[in-house]
């Protein structure tokens, strides 16, 4: 569980970076950015939370259907709001908008990172180690 928390605050980190970027520079998408990225951080807490309870098939696909809902509600919401201001500015709306939702896969490529990785595997010996005393 400890790798999903790295995981969720390394997006929390771009999500926080992503918004500043685009509030210097791009002030009219920055709702955008930080709609995408409230949307998957949230959706990504759901599913730590299901996943932390007994399995239950019904709830998990309950939760992929709200999950799919939820960025379907948003997008159409982005097209809604943005059709009378033509096909450019609904593009780079989306373009903010997918920045945004990619939050928590671009969490997960910088913990696949070398990095991390060297310490993944530090604390892996580190436990396998405290095992082989006791």
């Amino acid at each position: 569980m400890k790798d999903v928390s790295v995981i969720n605050l390394i997006a929390l980190g771009y999500a926080v970076l992503l918004t500043l970027v685009s509030l210097i520079f791009f002030r009219t998408y920055a709702v955008w950015a930080v709609l995408g990225s409230a949307t998957a951080l949230f959706n990504h807490s759901q599913t730590i939370r299901l996943t932390k309870e007994k399995f239950d098939a019904k709830k998990i696909a309950t939760h992929f259907v709200i999950r799919f809902v939820m960025y379907f509600v948003v997008i159409a919401f982005a097209y809604f709001d943005q059709r009378a201001n033509g096909d450019s500015e609904l593009i780079r709306v989306y373009i903010f908008l997918l920045l945004g939702i990619f939050s928590i896969k671009v969490g997960i490529f910088i913990y696949a990172l070398p990095f991390f990785k060297k310490h993944r595997l530090k604390d892996d010996i580190d436990i396998k180690e405290d095992d082989i005393n006791v």
